[in-house]
């Protein structure tokens, strides 16, 4: 894999996570608009389309009077697979940090993110994302849903 598509393909990983942070649903919504969005949980959370994802995202966090949801989410330990068909999937970490008025800084929740991602018209976009929450802390001030049964919001 050649430097520039990598740095694409993190670009677009990292820019999800600005995007969550920063509540622009809109934006989020049209990094998916060719992808579906699967989650661990109890109801098997499946979202497809740019409307639907941005919609659902916003539904289910928490958004502050600052026009974010006070929320970090870090991604680590990107792990880069060529796929024959040279799609490329990419598994990572998150740690999601939050402080808000009635939270100190602590980490909410942590998982494992499985990526993939298809080249069309010369550009990498994302083909599907799977969210693997691991780890759940404090999520009270962060989602509207309880995360043991849809897991999607990270």
């Amino acid at each position: 894999m050649e430097f520039a598509d990598r740095n694409a393909i993190e670009s677009l990983i990292f820019r999800y996570v600005r995007h969550v942070d920063t509540c622009q649903w809109h934006d989020l919504g049209q990094l998916f608009a060719h992808a579906v969005i699967t989650a661990n949980g109890g109801n098997g959370v499946r979202l497809e389309g740019a409307e639907t994802i941005g919609n659902y995202w916003r539904d289910v966090n928490r958004q502050y009077n600052n026009g974010t949801l006070n929320t970090q989410h870090i991604v680590t330990n990107l792990e880069f697979d060529e796929q024959p068909n040279g799609d490329i999937s990419v598994h990572s970490c998150f740690t999601v940090l939050q402080a808000t008025p009635a939270l100190p800084l602590q980490p909410i929740v942590a998982g494992r993110y499985t990526d993939l991602f298809e080249k069309a018209d010369g550009k990498w976009r994302f083909k599907s994302k799977h969210i693997d929450v691991r780890l759940v802390g404090n999520v009270s001030q962060h989602l509207k849903i309880d995360l043991g049964g849809n897991a999607a919001s990270t």
